[in-house]
């Protein structure tokens, strides 16, 4: 979890650096633009992946505790899809509008693309990284509780942030 949180900054330093770089020239690093697009795209696929096979692999984690421990509440489980349910969403449209912004970013350096379809879809990229970020850090919240009431180590403080 706290590698996704220093995947995610990284991530958001690098949509920085890809407007930057589009709107200024920085010719940061040395390195092309196409180069360092696909760079940060490596870093930003692989952080938002990292992020849905966490809660895949909690997911699976709960199912297999409640199987193993026969008393213990079903709605845990539940409570875990109703998590991924809200933030695949976001995450899924986020990761594709990225794709289609270093697409449109790729196709505009090579005069093959308007520009215009490059700042369409790095702003709707940026609005739903925002929007993603803070659903996942929610997500993450809800599900470390949902781990913590379901093994009797409950925090009340994490409960009183929720």
């Amino acid at each position: 979890m706290i590698l996704s949180y220093i995947l995610i900054l990284l991530s958001g330093i690098g949509l920085n650096i890809i407007g930057l770089n589009h709107y200024f020239d920085l010719q940061l690093f040395n390195i092309g633009i196409i180069k360092l697009d696909l760079f940060i795209s490596m870093i930003f696929i692989a952080t938002q992946t990292l992020v849905m096979f966490f809660f895949v692999g909690t997911g699976v984690s709960i199912k297999e505790y409640i199987q193993e421990n026969p008393k213990t509440d079903h709605i845990f489980h539940k409570d875990s899809i109703k998590i991924k349910r809200k933030l695949y969403p976001p995450t899924m449209a986020l990761t594709l509008l990225f794709v289609a912004m270093i697409i449109f970013h790729g196709l505009f350096i090579i005069k093959q693309a308007k520009e215009i379809w490059f700042h369409i879809t790095y702003i709707s990229t940026y609005y739903y990284f925002v929007k993603s970020t803070i659903i996942q850090h929610q997500c993450f919240k809800e599900n470390t509780l949902i781990i913590l009431n379901m093994t009797g180590l409950n925090n009340t403080n994490l409960e009183s942030d929720l």
